[in-house]
């Protein structure tokens, strides 16, 4: 692999201030895990640019090579022979994300990889930074009457005009993004009043984390770049103008954050 590109994150995505202190015990060289000082929110202080996200860092290439780093941790090869514990609760929470996708109208997934979560019923667009997954996806969203686009999601939603979108799906996506603040604002114009995103992300207050340590499943470098908790998610959001609702009751102990986060009906675009 080619050397990364990378740049300094300048100020805390959540309140927008500077200052940050470097979370030693979970850095891993060159890759710093930074705490903000003074909301706490946890983060990579430094990220990868967004041209080697598409090809060299990659999600199908960052994701395989997780996969065998783990084979070689005896607790990460326990903790995946026990993953059915989490099964259950996951299967819910999907099923939620689906009922509240609409029946028709047009939805956007972020990060849609291969191919697309959007149920059958509403038109569907994509936006996929992976060049590889975004070729794969092209024919399933065209066949639908919709479209997908590679390149970056903050510059991709810009296509579109405002109140566009029914509902959109940020599953798995937004803690790959360096700019968290910024897509959710681009995506409140886009959506509709009352429209809603849907959303999934690792939940760092998770009690996996406490005993996984260094080894939790959350950490991926250098592309998984924000580690939310649900104050700190729920600070995001709410700054932006979003109501905030969570979907999965077993938020303490999941290793994911699932939440929905709707556009006031009164909303000005």
């Amino acid at each position: 692999m080619s050397e990364v590109r990378s740049h300094e994150r300048p100020v805390c995505e959540v309140c927008n201030k500077t200052g940050a202190t470097v979370v030693e015990k979970y850095t891993r060289s060159p890759w710093p895990v930074v705490a903000c000082n003074s909301c706490g929110f946890v983060y990579l202080g430094r990220v990868p640019d967004y041209e080697d996200l598409s090809v060299n860092l990659a999600w199908e290439k960052q994701a395989a090579e997780e996969k065998q780093r783990r084979k070689k941790n005896k607790l990460a090869r326990f903790d995946a022979l026990t993953r059915f514990r989490l099964k259950f609760g996951k299967l819910v929470d999907r099923a939620r994300h689906t009922r509240a996708v609409p029946a028709t109208g047009r939805v956007l997934e972020i990060g849609c990889g291969p191919s697309t979560r959007i149920p059958e019923g509403p038109t569907p667009y994509g936006i996929e930074i992976s060049e590889a997954l975004s070729k794969r996806a092209q024919p399933i969203f065209e066949g639908r009457g919709g479209a997908v686009y590679h390149e970056p999601a903050t510059e991709g939603i810009e296509r579109f005009e405002e109140n566009f979108f029914d509902s959109i799906l940020m599953r798995s996506y937004l803690e790959h993004e360096a700019q968290p603040r910024l897509i959710l604002e681009r995506a409140f114009k886009r959506l509709k009043p009352g429209g809603k995103i849907l959303l999934r992300s690792p939940n760092y207050n998770s009690a996996n984390r406490f005993i996984r340590g260094s080894e939790w499943c959350g950490f991926r470098f250098p592309d998984h770049v924000n580690y939310f908790t649900p104050r700190s998610l729920k600070a995001l959001a709410e700054s932006v103008g979003y109501e905030f609702h969570w979907m999965n009751w077993m938020s303490l102990f999941d290793d994911n954050l699932i939440v929905e986060l709707k556009k006031p009906q009164a909303a000005a675009a």
